[in-house]
C-alpha cells in the first residue's frame, strides 16, 4: 500500500510533468515555421551537482515580439528536513522573476546589476536543447574583487540545474507545509 509521502511525491512529480506538457518549447528557442513563439515553458530543473538536493524549479516565459528578450517567472519547491521532527520534511515554495537576452545557439543570458562593496552580480544562463531539455547555470561574479579582502572570497563556481536525474529519494516519512509565497 502506498505511503502518504509516496503519494504526495508522486503527485508533485505529476504536477511538474503536467506543466511541461501544456506548452511545448521549440528546439533551441527558435520559432516553429509559420508560427511566432511567444510563450515557453521550462517544466523542471534540479541540481546537477548535488543529487541529494531536494529543490526543484520550473518557469513560464514570454518572448517579446522581436525574439530577443524573454521574461520568466520561476517557481521553486524545496523539501527540507526538520530538526524538531527528523522524519518530517518541510515543503517550501518561492517565486522570482528574471529577464533574459537571446544569445546564439539556444542560449539566453540574464545578469543582475552589481551590488554591494564587491559589486557582485548574478549571471544566469539558460540553454534550450529542445522540448523539456533545459539547463540553467548561475554564477556570481565580483566586479570589484580588489575593493576589499572579502571580495576575493566570493564563490564564482557555477551552480547548474538540469532536466536530467530529477527523481530523488526522500529522507522523510512525512511532509508538512513550510513557507508558502504568493
Amino acid at each position: 500500500m502506498p505511503t502518504y509521502t509516496s503519494i504526495i511525491a508522486r503527485s508533485a512529480g505529476v504536477g511538474l510533468l503536467v506543466v511541461g506538457t501544456i506548452s511545448p518549447a521549440p528546439a533551441n528557442g527558435q520559432p516553429i515555421a509559420g508560427r511566432q513563439v511567444s510563450h515557453v515553458t521550462i517544466p523542471f530543473l534540479a541540481s546537477a551537482a548535488r543529487p541529494g538536493d531536494l529543490s526543484y524549479e520550473g518557469g513560464e516565459c514570454d518572448i517579446d515580439r522581436s525574439g530577443t528578450s524573454m521574461a520568466c517567472e520561476f517557481q521553486q519547491v524545496f523539501f527540507t528536513t526538520s530538526d524538531y521532527a527528523p522524519q518530517t520534511c518541510l515543503v517550501t515554495i518561492n517565486r522570482y522573476d528574471r529577464t533574459f537576452t537571446r544569445q546564439d545557439g539556444g542560449r539566453w543570458i540574464s545578469t543582475t546589476p552589481p551590488e554591494g562593496l564587491c559589486g557582485v552580480s548574478d549571471i544566469t544562463t539558460l540553454q534550450d536543447d529542445g522540448g523539456v531539455r533545459w539547463t540553467m547555470e548561475t554564477r556570481k561574479r565580483a566586479s570589484r574583487a580588489a575593493a576589499d579582502r572579502t571580495c576575493r572570497d566570493v564563490d564564482e563556481r557555477p551552480d547548474t540545474l538540469s532536466w536530467q536525474n530529477l527523481r530523488r529519494p526522500l529522507p522523510c516519512a512525512f511532509i508538512q507545509p513550510g513557507g508558502i509565497s504568493r
